[in-house]
């Protein structure tokens, strides 16, 4: 893999996020890995047991690699990329515990509310790796520029200024976030899903029990939600009801304590 221009290190800073531009359109072994996970995935989207996951009414699920995530790490972890990711991060790869992920949006549903993935303090960093174009139509990802520099109470956020954008990207282009950069998936207006492949990357002094263990095949997981009754009791409400859960959440974050 080759990436193709130098990385702005204080875009990063100030942004929260940088877009790698690199030749793996064009590298036969990307090209064929993407075709067998998108037929592996093509199944089990068509299986009538993806509807009792937690994540189907909201049609926005996490991913698990599965036996695909060490072939994809083996074609992005190149030297090259892995000096950018250190210089950006200031953090040595060896210190950080890898994951397998990703993120998958139904057709014509996957909208989210603005978030963070997990604390503000934990250390934790999104390298996501396109795999199809991904433009304004299908699912884009939705981010608050520098909303990464200070940690806010739902509160703050809520009421603060921001400096809203969606990432439009390239197959083959590689995106690097922090984790807490504030952002919110948005609807696939499209006909097809929409597949992203992450790797999560969190320190080892860490335990997150959190995060889901590689498995021998690639799965289609809960995102947000249980796929219990009361999961699905809200993910019910944050659906059609979202305003609601935003009110609550706002007052929660009000009366909670730093």
């Amino acid at each position: 893999m080759f990436i193709k221009k130098t990385v702005d290190k204080n875009s990063y800073n100030n942004n929260g996020y940088v877009i790698l531009d690199t030749d793996l359109e064009y590298n036969p072994n990307f090209n064929s890995l993407i075709e067998e996970i998108n037929n592996d995935l093509k199944l089990k989207i068509n299986n009538d047991e993806l509807k009792k996951n937690g994540g189907f009414i909201m049609g926005n699920f996490g991913i698990n690699q599965g036996p695909y995530g060490p072939k994809l790490y083996s074609l992005i972890f190149k030297d090259q990329f892995v000096k950018i990711f250190e210089e950006l991060t200031e953090c040595k790869l060896d210190d950080l515990n890898i994951f397998y992920g990703g993120n998958l949006v139904l057709p014509h549903k996957g909208k989210q509310h603005f978030h963070i993935d997990g604390s503000y303090n934990k250390k934790m960093f999104m390298i996501s790796i396109v795999t199809e174009d991904i433009d304004l139509n299908n699912a884009p990802t939705e981010i608050c520029l520098g909303s990464h520099k200070k940690q806010m109470r739902f509160w703050e956020f809520f009421i603060g200024r921001k400096n809203k954008k969606k990432i439009t990207l390239k197959k083959g282009q590689i995106l690097i976030r922090p984790h807490n950069l504030w952002h919110r998936g948005t609807k696939n207006n499209s006909n097809k899903p929409r597949l992203l492949l992450s790797f999560s990357l969190t320190d080892k002094r860490l335990i997150n029990k959190e995060i889901q263990k590689p498995s021998s095949s690639i799965e289609i997981l809960p995102n947000f939600f249980k796929s219990d009754f009361f999961g699905r009791l809200h993910e019910f409400f944050y659906v059609y009801f979202g305003s609601l859960l935003i009110i609550l959440k706002l007052f929660n974050s009000i009366l909670k304590k730093k």
